[in-house]
């Protein structure tokens, strides 16, 4: 045998000793690019079904808050309405501040008043005086009705029309939500 066959041979099993490595080699390769490929899948999967439910949780928590915001402007709505019911109810009552009406008042409060001084508004000081005489006790800002106080000062009667729509309001304004928005 001469050297240039075995220097062929030992070429040859060198190549395909290096064929061989090379095989192996993208074996391996392609194999740890499939376990990258799996990984990275899975790894993908898992963060698009955060994504997804952390999307679902800002929904949920967007449709709440607005929900809420809807309630908070319906109920400032109403809360206006309410006052403009209110004022519309200060209104007439300042209407109903008669002469009339104030003789009457003073006379079912007569014996409170004889020994006493009663206070009313402006508008009414000349039918009120004109009533009480000396008992007449000054004017005070309300929208109308008398207040009769003790001779001694230490009790208050209060028949202003501002205090009985203040109590009458606590008592009926449930109601009067209840007429303009009835549940369903």
């Amino acid at each position: 045998m001469g050297l240039e066959t075995v220097l062929e041979r030992i070429r040859d099993t060198g190549k395909s000793e290096a064929s061989s490595i090379v095989g192996e080699a993208r074996q391996e390769r392609e194999r740890i690019l499939a376990e990258a490929r799996t990984e990275a899948a899975k790894h993908l999967a898992r963060r698009e079904a955060e994504a997804a439910e952390q999307a679902k949780r800002r929904r949920v928590q967007d449709l709440a808050r607005a929900e809420l915001d809807a309630k908070k402007i319906v109920l400032a709505a109403q809360e206006a309405v309410l006052k403009e019911v209110r004022e519309r109810g200060r209104q007439r009552l300042a209407g109903l501040s008669t002469p009339e009406a104030l003789r009457k008042t003073l006379a079912k409060n007569a014996a409170e008043w004889r020994s006493g001084r009663v206070y009313c508004n402006e508008k009414d000081a000349s039918a009120v005086r004109a009533i009480v005489g000396g008992n007449f006790g000054g004017t005070i800002p309300c929208l109308g009705g008398v207040v009769i106080e003790s001779a001694d000062g230490t009790r208050r009667l209060d028949l202003t029309s501002d205090s009985i729509l203040e109590d009458l309001w606590d008592d009926v304004v449930k109601e009067v939500a209840e007429t303009l928005w009835p549940k369903k």
